[in-house]
């Protein structure tokens, strides 16, 4: 493994962490849904995406079912969190890799949404959340005509 790889895992690592920790003491106190989320245990990998019309979230969550996830816009963020349930088998477990437990992402929207027209959508264990940008008549693209004179 190079030393770039090295690196590059350390800062993943403590990405993670201080993610966790912004979670655990600021972000998910006092859920306006009712449900209280807790510190998570792990979290999910996440891609995004970004058009002139959309924001698009791609999580992997596997295992999870949409009864055991919730997903929340809060003023400028976007908050998905939730559990991956995990019925071990009698008898001692010898290692465990996969994760399981409670997990959260938090996502600084960079943009005015439409919270209306959020979209979501579990398959397959991949979460995908679309959520349509808001623009004003004068955000909006406009072409503008070229004209060419000889």
């Amino acid at each position: 493994m190079s030393d770039r790889n090295t690196v590059l895992e350390e800062l993943e690592a403590m990405r993670q962490r201080m993610e966790e920790l912004y979670v655990r003491n600021f972000e998910l106190q006092g859920s306006e849904t009712g449900s209280e989320p807790v510190a998570p245990e792990w979290v999910p990998a996440a891609d995004i995406m970004e058009s002139e019309q959309e924001l698009t979230f791609i999580l992997d969550l596997p295992g999870v079912l949409d009864r055991d996830l919730q997903v929340e816009c809060r003023a400028d963020r976007l908050l998905v969190y939730g559990t991956r349930r995990e019925d071990i088998p009698d008898g001692a477990e010898l290692e465990s890799e996969r994760p399981r437990g409670t997990f959260s992402r938090i996502f600084r929207l960079p943009c005015p949404i439409q919270q209306d027209a959020i979209s979501a959508e579990l398959k397959r264990g991949v979460l995908r959340i679309v959520v349509p940008r808001q623009c004003s008549e004068n955000e909006r693209p406009q072409r503008v005509i070229v004209r060419q004179e000889d």
